[in-house]
């Protein structure tokens, strides 16, 4: 049976850097962030009662996702929030649980944003999560994602804080540094989990 570590982190923490520096070792990863993007592409089971919350306008003239739309109605209003994870979730989970049965590695990591707030953590062996300061993640989105700064922090917010996610999370690891830094000490920490769990 494969064991299951989850790795959470807000956005523009590293946490997909983290995910790398496992799979490098041999780990399995599977990505819940890319598993909920095929939740909205017309072929999916949740894609019409995920539209449906939004109406005509989240539909583009081909009839796909209108992503942008949804992205800013969603981050403006908890409560679409939460009924849009409660119809995404369900299948994301099933979907990561089906990739990690039919693997046969025995350790797997689930890179997961919201791996506390979907109860996710539950499926986990243990729980890793990735922390950095609000102004360095601001940074990073606005270069990757060429964003504007307002709309960067009012998704940081809208997240669960790093406070919370270290209180929860079994291991924390801090990426602050220069990436060869976060390197050392993301093997470090991977090589202790692997004695861990094996």
């Amino acid at each position: 049976m494969t064991r299951i570590i989850g790795v959470t982190g807000g956005i523009g923490s590293g946490k997909s850097t983290l995910t790398q520096q496992f799979e490098r070792h041999g780990f399995l990863t599977v990505d819940a962030d890319a598993i909920s993007r095929t939740a909205l592409t017309p072929d999916a089971a949740c894609f019409k009662d995920a539209i449906a919350l939004f109406g005509p306008d989240a539909l583009n003239e081909d009839g796909t996702a209108n992503r942008r739309y949804i992205a800013s109605r969603v981050f403006k209003d908890e409560t679409l929030r939460e009924a849009l994870n409660a119809i995404i979730h369900p299948y994301v989970i099933c979907e990561m649980i089906r990739i990690t049965e039919e693997s046969e590695k025995p350790l797997a990591v689930w890179d997961v944003p919201l791996l506390f707030e979907t109860g996710m953590d539950a499926f986990c062996a243990c729980t890793v999560a990735v922390l950095c300061s609000t102004e360095l993640r601001v940074k990073r989105v606005i270069v990757r994602d060429d964003s504007d700064e307002a709309a960067v922090r009012e998704r940081i917010a809208a997240q669960m804080s790093d406070e919370t996610r270290a209180a929860l999370a079994t291991y924390t690891i801090r990426n602050e540094d220069t990436p060869e830094a976060f390197a050392a000490q993301a093997d470090e920490l991977i090589e202790h989990i692997r004695k861990e769990l094996l």
